[in-house]
């Protein structure tokens, strides 16, 4: 079975659902956020960030992180984001994952890495994420210790 890069050699993107208030994950989400200055936003994320009811300290340290930017896409491209799309998809009505797809996708287009998330439905999809798009779905709590492992 193939493995991703240890987090110190690969793209870390993080998910808003990481900031969900309360709990271990989002304390890890902070620190991971304070401590590894690399983390990057999907721009897609953005739009999730901004929403009203986003908490101001969220917002603020959101603001503070490294965003990709919005991009058009080449044919290629545009086939490996259905495909992303479908596979996100899976049995839910379409549409109904798109913005999670688009997170995914965005962190291929960059080559592929961890995207740290508390959503369960692509924590599940882990193992497919990473076989077809160099993608490792990953809890924050399991990113940070990852991140303390010797490489």
């Amino acid at each position: 079975m193939r493995q991703q890069l240890h987090p110190r050699y690969a793209h870390a993107f993080i998910d808003s659902c990481a900031f969900d208030p309360g709990g271990s994950e989002e304390r890890a989400s902070r620190r991971i956020l304070n401590r590894v200055p690399s983390v990057i936003v999907a721009h897609s994320v953005q739009k999730e960030v901004d929403h009203p009811n986003t908490p101001a300290d969220v917002k603020t340290l959101a603001q503070s992180q490294i965003y990709t930017k919005a991009t058009g896409d080449v044919p290629d491209l545009t086939k490996r984001k259905q495909q992303v799309r479908l596979l996100i998809q899976g049995n839910a009505k379409p549409g109904k994952h798109d913005g999670d797809a688009e997170h995914i996708f965005e962190l291929h287009k960059f080559g592929g890495g961890y995207f740290i998330t508390t959503d369960d439905r692509l924590l599940s999809l882990s193992e497919k994420l990473f076989d077809q798009f160099s993608v490792t779905t990953i809890k924050p709590s399991d990113y940070e210790m990852l991140l303390d492992k010797d490489v």
